[in-house]
């Protein structure tokens, strides 16, 4: 995972790892990258960028709008922008992307 930063905002290099446990499930001969798993890379690049381990508070909204399969798709960006949004929270806008497609954008709120 590589990024550009700027302030309150960065692009994520992901690398969605064929060997990974997770497609052994989802779903055998034709592996897909989860949904709950496209979250957890915003919600995990979201702490990077704020410098501190984040959760989710809350999901304002969440839009799934391709497949994203390791063997399609090896490398994706995920843009993030976090800002301060009171004391220990931050509002959270993330795209997950590459140059033909957008896998998925989110909206909703981190927190401590």
């Amino acid at each position: 995972m590589e990024r550009q930063a700027a302030a309150g905002s960065a692009v994520f290099r992901i690398a969605l790892l064929p060997d990974c446990d997770v497609y052994r499930g989802h779903f055998p001969g034709r592996p897909v990258c989860p949904g709950v798993c496209q979250v957890e890379m915003a919600r995990q690049c979201g702490g990077r960028l704020a410098g501190r381990p984040l959760l989710i508070r809350r999901i304002a909204s969440c839009r799934f709008l391709a497949v994203a399969t390791p063997g399609d798709c090896p490398e994706l960006d995920l843009s993030v922008v976090l800002q301060p949004a009171g004391e220990g929270a931050w509002t959270l806008m993330a795209r997950l992307y590459d140059e033909g497609h957008t896998y998925m954008e989110l909206k909703g709120e981190l927190g401590v």
